[in-house]
C-alpha cells in the first residue's frame, strides 16, 4: 500500500511535536517535510529525527497532506501559498485564535481547496457538539446556558476556540440564536436571558476541560469533556488527514467524519 506523504507545519510547538511522534508510529504515513516560518530559531535543527526546513513552497509541493498547528497569521500565509501554487495538497489545521478579519480571510482563501479545520481534534469533543445540538432544542428556552473552559497557562486565546464551537453547536439547535457574553469583573451586571456565557481559567499544565451548564429551575444539567492527554488531538488530526486525502476540495470539520 502506498504511504501518504505528510508534512508538519509548526513542528516545534506542543501539538506539532506530538503529531510527529504519533505519525512515526503510523504505517500509513511517511513524514516528508517539517517546516517553520522563515527566521524561526529552530530552522536547521532536528525535531524527532527530522530537520526543520523553512521553504513553505517546498512543503506544499512535497506532500499529499499538511498538518498545521500554528498561529492564525502563519496558517493564513500557508493557505495563500497553497492557493498560489494551485497544488492538490490537502490541509488539516487546528490553529485557533482568529480575529474577525483573519476569519474572513481564511474563508476566502479556503474556497476551492481541500481543507479540514477543527478547533478541537478530539472525537469526544465532536460527539459532545452533536449532543449539545440535540440538548439545546429541548432546554434553551427554559435554562441559562454557561460554558466554562480551563487550559494550561501558555494558551493565548480566551475563550478557547473549542468553547466557541460548542456555543455554535448550541445555536445550531435553535430557531433564534443566543448572543455570546464574555464574563468579566463588574459591580452591576445582571445575566440576560438570551445569552450564552463564557468563563475561562488558565493555569498549570491542563490540556483542556470544557463544561456546558444548562441551569434550570430546581435542577442543573452538565455536559463535560476532559482531555487528559494531548495525544487525543494529535491522533484526531492524523485520522482527519487520512480521511481528507480521499475527499474532493471543500472546507470540512471533524464532525463531517462522524456522519
Amino acid at each position: 500500500m502506498k504511504k501518504i506523504k505528510v508534512g508538519v507545519f509548526g513542528p516545534v510547538g506542543r501539538m506539532g511535536s506530538d503529531v510527529i511522534k504519533q505519525l512515526k508510529n503510523d504505517n500509513d504515513f511517511q513524514i516528508i517535510n517539517i517546516c517553520e516560518k522563515k527566521g524561526h530559531r529552530a530552522i536547521g535543527k532536528k525535531i524527532n529525527g527530522f530537520i526543520v526546513e523553512n521553504d513553505i513552497s517546498k512543503l506544499i509541493s512535497d506532500v499529499d497532506v499538511i498538518i498545521d498547528f500554528t498561529l492564525p497569521a502563519a496558517t493564513i500565509s500557508l493557505i495563500a501559498q497553497m492557493k498560489k501554487l494551485n497544488k492538490k495538497t490537502a490541509l488539516v489545521t487546528g490553529t485557533t485564535g482568529y480575529t474577525h478579519s483573519q476569519e474572513k480571510r481564511f474563508i476566502q482563501l479556503a474556497k476551492g481547496q481541500k481543507i479540514l479545520r477543527s478547533f478541537n481534534m478530539s472525537l469526544g469533543i465532536n460527539l459532545m457538539k452533536k449532543l449539545l445540538k440535540i440538548a439545546s432544542k429541548n432546554l434553551s428556552d427554559i435554562s441559562d446556558i454557561e460554558i466554562v473552559e480551563t487550559h494550561h497557562n501558555k494558551k493565548r486565546d480566551i475563550p478557547s476556540g473549542t468553547a466557541l464551537t460548542l456555543a455554535d453547536s448550541i445555536n445550531k439547535g435553535l430557531l433564534i440564536e443566543k448572543k455570546f457574553a464574555f464574563r468579566e469583573k463588574s459591580a452591576d451586571k445582571l445575566r440576560k436571558k438570551n445569552e450564552i456565557g463564557f468563563s475561562s481559567i488558565r493555569g498549570g499544565d491542563v490540556v483542556g476541560d470544557h463544561t456546558v451548564f444548562f441551569f434550570l429551575d430546581g435542577e442543573r444539567i452538565e455536559i463535560t469533556h476532559n482531555a487528559h492527554s494531548r495525544k487525543i488531538f494529535s491522533l484526531g488530526a492524523i485520522s482527519a488527514a487520512k480521511w481528507l486525502v480521499k475527499k474532493k476540495p471543500g472546507l470540512y470539520t471533524i464532525s463531517d467524519m462522524l456522519i
